[in-house]
Order: structure tokens, then sequence, then C-alpha cells
């Protein structure tokens, strides 16, 4: 076979055999779980790498494992994918564009719908709750440094994360935030230095709630959903619906790598167009944030 130039059109069969042989690190159930040969897995995984120009695996012994590249290549790959999956109607994640703003649906294996809409950030000026407009302003004047004295106000609200090649680390939770209230803090705690991942809510479900982190986190700037979704409780068996407004912001640590703050806002102020409210349950009153600081 003669070697391919990075010009080459990287297929789908290459990307899912990448996938594939990442989560499990072995040929003979890569290539099981993708119905095709042992050769055909190697041979995507060798064009996708001259195409690439970079290694994605090493092998030791038939010991598969991910140079540092392949890692830091999944989370597009899997992305790409679903955006494919989508588009065919395999997927249970939906997402659609109006007006440059995105909105989502996903429903689970329970049956269970979730539903994302992007606001305008001009709204939070407008209509917005009283911490959401702390936080934007904070984040201005610290000029987007986390350590900045300006974003101690907002700080006990905000989730922080870092970006690792194996995907979203946690490297904070504050105690007023939103995550605190509704998981615990004991939980809360324990999150901190795993990977966002970590929940075993599955592909689809991460997508749908960190979908939006990327660009945010690699571009800088801010964004604004408002969120209804099913997440458990330790005080329910079952998962409990909630509606929450999110704002994302772009910020940098003290080293100068990048970090992404996460407000939640449990609140029974949004707007979701696809969504039928009728039944929707309001947020207890204890939970809501719709208060000064």
């Amino acid at each position: 076979m003669s070697k391919l130039t990075r010009n080459a059109n990287v297929s789908v069969d290459m990307l899912r055999a990448f996938v594939t042989l990442a989560e499990c690190l072995n040929l003979t159930r890569a290539s099981e779980t993708l119905k095709v040969t042992r050769q055909t897995v190697r041979r995507h995984i060798t064009d996708l790498e001259e195409i690439k120009g970079e290694k994605l695996f090493t092998l030791h012994r038939h010991e598969y494992s991910l140079t540092q590249f392949g890692a830091e290549s999944i989370p597009e790959a899997k992305s790409i994918l679903r955006q494919i999956e989508g588009w065919s109607g395999s997927t249970n994640l939906a997402r659609r564009s109006a007006k440059f703003l995105e909105s989502a649906e996903y429903t689970d294996s329970d049956g269970r719908r979730f539903y994302s809409q992007q606001h305008s950030i001009s709204t939070i000026a407008i209509n917005g709750l009283p911490i959401m407009k702390a936080a934007l302003a904070a984040w201005g004047n610290a000029q987007t440094q986390i350590e900045d004295p300006a974003m101690e106000v907002i700080r006990p609200y905000l989730v922080i994360y870092r970006k690792s090649a194996g995907g979203w680390i946690c490297v904070e939770i504050g105690e007023e935030s939103a995550y605190a209230k509704w998981f615990g803090w004991a939980w809360s705690k324990s999150a901190i230095g795993r990977l966002s991942q970590e929940d075993n809510a599955g592909d689809d479900y991460n997508d749908f709630i960190a979908g939006a982190y990327a660009r945010i986190y690699s571009e800088g700037g801010v964004r604004l959903d408002h969120i209804y979704a099913h997440l458990p409780r330790e005080s329910s068996e079952d998962p409990v619906p909630v509606t929450f407004q999110r704002m994302l912001m772009g910020c940098v640590f003290p080293d100068e790598t990048p970090a992404l703050a996460v407000l939640v806002l449990m609140t029974n102020q949004f707007e979701i167009n696809d969504m039928k409210n009728n039944d929707l349950k309001p947020v207890p009153e204890n939970l809501l944030m719709d208060f000064e600081i």
C-alpha cells in the first residue's frame, strides 16, 4: 500500500477504529466490537496515523497504549462521531442551531428527556439573575484571571476545571455552588481531582452537558445556557428533574494555562423553546439561587 498524504480523507471507519481500540486497548476485542478483521482495524489505525503525521498508539508485547497525541485526539474524534450519528439519526442526542445560538435535546435509556438552549449574553444585562450579573462583572474586572481579587466575590459559587489529555479535571468546587447544594458537600469534595466523565452517565449525556466546554476553553469568552436535566441526589433513588441556568467563563490560571469556570444557578426562570412546561415541577425554595450576593 502506498503511503498516504496528509491531504488524504479521514473516514468514519478510521475514527471508529481509533475510538474503539482506544477504549479497549485490545486488537481482538476492537475487531469483534466493530465486526471486522484485526487486519482491517490495524489498517485503519495505520492510515489515520499517516494522515495525521503522528502516532496514536504504541505497541509493546502485544499491548496497546495511547500516545499523548492519541489521548489528546480522543475527545475530538468522539465528538465528530457523535455529530455524524446525530445527522444519521442513530443517537439520542440532537443538536440544532439558529441565529448562531445552539439548542440540544437528549433522551436517556429510561426515556427521560434533557433540554438545553443557548441564550445571548446580553440577556444577563437585561434580566439576568443577580449572581449571574455579579459573575459577569467579576470576570470582566479580573480580565479573566481566576486568582484576581475581583473574582473572590463569585468563587464560592463556581466549579473550576482544567483540561487534561483524558478530559475535564475538576480542580475546585465552591461551597455555595449548585453542585454542592444538589449533590451534598461530601460528594462535592470527593469530586475534586476527578475527570468529569467519571460519573458513568455515558458519552451522550456528557456531550450534552459538556459539549459547549471545549470552545469556551480554547477561545475564551462567555456562554449562557438554560438547561433542564434529571440529576441523581443522595435523598432519591431516581434522578430528579431540575432547571438551571449555566454560564461558562474562559479564564486563566496563574501559570497562564487556560481554566474553565462554570457557574450553575438553580432557578425557575428559564426559557427553552422546545420544551413543554405544563407538568414541570418547580425547583424547591431552599435550592433556588435567585438571590443577591
